[in-house]
């Protein structure tokens, strides 16, 4: 299959593409900087040597980027399986709204909401043309309808994907064109890891997961998935109940008590 990753070149992005290629699928990667594109395919190629990688750079909160995007991808591997609306922000702070610059709300929301619509559309495009496709765009905080404070844009944000997901899936019903969400819970990405206060050091040290071991489980699902609006949940009831119950042997397990990460 051929997959297209926005914001692939670190965390879970990453780690869906190595995944992905392990299956012998070919990959399309992006960011918004090229260097860092480049330098990523490379790694990619020399333990994927069978595979076709291709890299773009790709701004998500520019239409003409995600429309470059899916037209390079055609153009170079002719269709467009899997399309995997990744790329997001936290903002890197956790504060009060109030404390919060203009400008990092700005951004939080142009990437997480609008990069997400503007990614979807690209991908319709292609694939009800090609009339099949799947469509997965990757929910967070705030998206089960739970609350996030400190952190109240990316909750909206994210809050607003699985919305998204159920009105695209119904725009699309019948086309062959598939629209999930999928739900990595707590992953250990840099929006993680180098921004965790105190007080959530506990949970994040029970609930907390590293990328490579979400991607191997989301991966297989997401190939699998043959109908929209599907429950992708990496982090589901039953994992979160056998978590807290084994939450002793948990204790320091990723961060220490001032919320450094351990690597």
């Amino acid at each position: 299959m051929i997959v297209v990753i926005t914001g692939s070149t670190q965390g879970i992005g990453f780690a869906l593409a190595k995944e992905f290629l392990r299956y012998g699928d070919d990959i399309v990667i992006s960011s918004r900087k090229i260097d860092r594109v480049n330098d990523v395919v490379k790694v990619l190629e020399s333990e994927f040597p069978e595979s076709k990688i291709l890299g773009f750079k790709c701004d998500v909160t520019q239409p003409t980027d995600l429309e470059n995007l899916a037209k390079s991808t055609v153009d170079a591997l002719g269709v467009i399986d899997i399309w995997v609306n990744n790329a997001g922000t936290s903002g890197f702070e956790y504060q009060p709204l109030q404390d919060w610059d203009d400008g990092t709300l700005k951004q939080i929301i142009e990437t997480n909401m609008l990069g997400t619509l503007y990614g979807s559309k690209e991908a319709i495009k292609v694939m009800t043309e090609q009339k099949h496709g799947k469509i997965f765009n990757l929910a967070g905080m705030g998206s089960n309808g739970m609350a996030s404070p400190n952190l109240a844009a990316y909750g909206a944000s994210k809050g607003s994907i699985p919305q998204l997901t159920k009105s695209l899936a119904g725009e699309l019903k019948g086309t062959g064109v598939l629209v999930n969400h999928v739900s990595p819970g707590i992953v250990l990405t840099d929006m993680i890891t180098t921004n965790v206060p105190p007080q959530a050091v506990s949970i994040f040290n029970i609930l907390a997961s590293r990328p490579e071991n979400v991607a191997k489980f989301l991966v297989k699902k997401m190939r699998a998935v043959e109908k929209s609006k599907a429950k992708i949940n990496y982090l589901n009831s039953f994992k979160a109940f056998w978590r807290f119950m084994t939450a002793g042997f948990r204790k320091g397990k990723y961060f220490d008590e001032e919320g450094n990460f351990k690597g």
